[in-house]
């Protein structure tokens, strides 16, 4: 009995997909349109190109719709629809595979829908240089409800990695140490009064800070990367007046 109701799913799912797709040619891998990273708010898009996890993205070969091993497929395949596509999916927890439609919407934004699933169709907007931009200086994923006496810290050690970026660009190297002696302090303080008070030691205190100042300089390396004026964006963010965080960088020849 089981195998029959699995049977007849499938026929619905491959009409379906004959119904979507009628005679479309089958493409190789994914279609080059699509490629790129998506999110359903500005918040989800934030340093998109520096998340491992809450982001849908496309490659030519690849769909990455949460984060972990099991968030993600290969592309086997493409068919092209009047208003998007179908995409033949492929992941090591479901080697018999599965199809997904794609429907373009204005701006660059698509509507995704689970032929295989009774899920709703989620629409989600294309991540764009300025979604980069507003994340720089900050964490990628920042739970608003956790204990945010570290935020400043990494975003001191932000500031302090830039420049090694950005040459001419000079940081407030006191001004920095200043808040991440305050940041360590803070945290210490919350964790002694936390649950966790047993990881409240002089080394525990040193590797959670330790761990900021490694993401903090990645972060810096993979935003010099993505965004093509780094240089100058990371000023209105640091420098006087700044975003985030001002007077921790300066650019004496003229830009603050």
């Amino acid at each position: 009995m089981k195998r029959m109701l699995t049977i007849a799913a499938l026929s619905v799912v491959a009409g379906q997909i004959a119904a979507e797709a009628g005679d479309a040619k089958v493409y190789p891998n994914g279609p080059r349109e699509l490629i790129g990273s998506y999110g359903n708010s500005p918040a989800q898009c934030q340093s998109y190109h520096r998340k491992a996890d809450n982001f849908t993205s496309f490659s030519a070969t690849s769909y990455e719709f949460c984060g972990g091993s099991m968030c993600g497929a290969t592309i086997v395949s493409h068919q092209k629809l009047k208003d998007g596509y179908i995409l033949n999916l492929r992941s090591p927890g479901n080697r018999s595979g599965w199809h997904t439609k794609v429907k373009l919407l204005d701006e660059g934004a698509v509507e995704i829908t689970s032929l295989a699933r009774h899920d709703p169709p989620e629409t989600l907007a294309r991540c764009t240089k300025s979604d980069a931009i507003a994340g720089i200086g900050l964490r990628p994923n920042e739970d608003p409800t956790a204990n945010n006496s570290l935020r400043p810290v990494f975003t001191a050690y932000y500031a302090l990695a830039v420049p090694g970026k950005c040459a001419g660009v000079e940081a407030n190297t006191q001004a920095a140490e200043t808040i991440i002696a305050a940041g360590r302090s803070s945290w210490t303080e919350f964790l002694r009064k936390g649950p966790s008070a047993q990881h409240a030691t002089p080394e525990g205190i040193a590797q959670d800070l330790a761990l900021e100042k490694g993401d903090a300089e990645y972060a810096v390396r993979a935003d010099a990367a993505e965004i093509p004026a780094f240089c100058s964006e990371v000023l209105n963010v640091f420098g006087e007046g700044g975003r985030v965080q001002p007077g921790l960088l300066k650019d004496p020849r003229g830009k603050t």
